[in-house]
């Protein structure tokens, strides 16, 4: 058990370092003087690592075999949620462009801009953005064949009770991970200047919006589109006959 939770959170420690949306949501946060609302962002993500974990760990059961069935059998299903994942990736990579001033910058007299959508519900915007990972079709394999090899070395084990042990672990190690850049990045934000911040907010948007490039691209390169079109012909004569 207690070994599952370590390993887990090795684990889930190393895989969150190679930058991802959820590190750029991060960056920006940090940059901007929202430390709160970053620190809220990266426990939602985290959760959802959570819920991937156990999901990978169940890769072999009946019942996320049938899930898989469900999404990955009906190609409509699928595109429309990867589609829904770039909107995502657009709306908050285009709402990261835009640099926010801190809060307590502005001119006496001068109130406050009603707050976005996205920064007054971090939580949200982080299991949003976690979302956005199993658009792509190299995530839930990976984490599959990790657990794979985990259970090879013996250092996970097949039980319910070590799956979730390992999946508590590889949730806190992403949340470690994110939990320190955004303290490092905290300090460095007082020694770098004001008009370098919005500089690299656009970064940060601009980073986001090229995830979605990216995703957009993956989607159109991997769609199965004369199977849609065949579903689509299909339909239309079954409507036809109807008739």
């Amino acid at each position: 058990m207690v070994t599952a939770l370590c390993v887990g959170l090795v684990v889930g420690f190393v895989l969150a370092i190679p930058p991802g949306p959820i590190t750029i949501a991060c960056l920006r946060q940090a940059l901007a003087g929202q430390t709160r609302e970053g620190v809220a962002l990266a426990l939602a993500a985290s959760a959802m690592d959570i819920v991937y974990a156990l999901l990978a760990a169940m890769a072999s059961s009946a019942l996320f075999g049938a899930l898989r069935d469900i999404v990955t059998g009906n190609a409509w299903y699928l595109l429309a949620f990867q589609g829904g994942c770039i909107v995502v990736l657009v709306v908050l990579g285009l709402h990261y462009w835009q640099p926010t001033t801190p809060a307590g910058t502005r001119p006496p007299g001068q109130e406050e801009p009603e707050r976005p959508l996205g920064d007054a519900s971090p939580y949200l915007r982080g299991v949003l953005i976690a979302l956005t990972n199993l658009a792509s079709p190299t995530f839930l394999p990976t984490l599959i064949f990790t657990m794979s090899l985990l259970h090879a070395r013996g250092w996970v084990g097949h039980d319910v009770s070590a799956h979730l042990m390992y999946a508590l672990g590889f949730g806190a190690g992403g949340a470690l991970w994110f939990l320190l850049l955004l303290r490092v990045l905290t300090r460095l934000r007082t020694q770098v200047s004001p008009t370098v911040m919005p500089r690299l907010s656009r970064i940060a948007g601009g980073l986001l919006l090229l995830f979605a490039l990216l995703l957009t691209y993956q989607v159109v390169t991997t769609t199965a589109w004369a199977r849609l079109l065949g579903w689509a012909a299909a339909s239309t004569k079954l409507g036809d006959t109807h008739h």
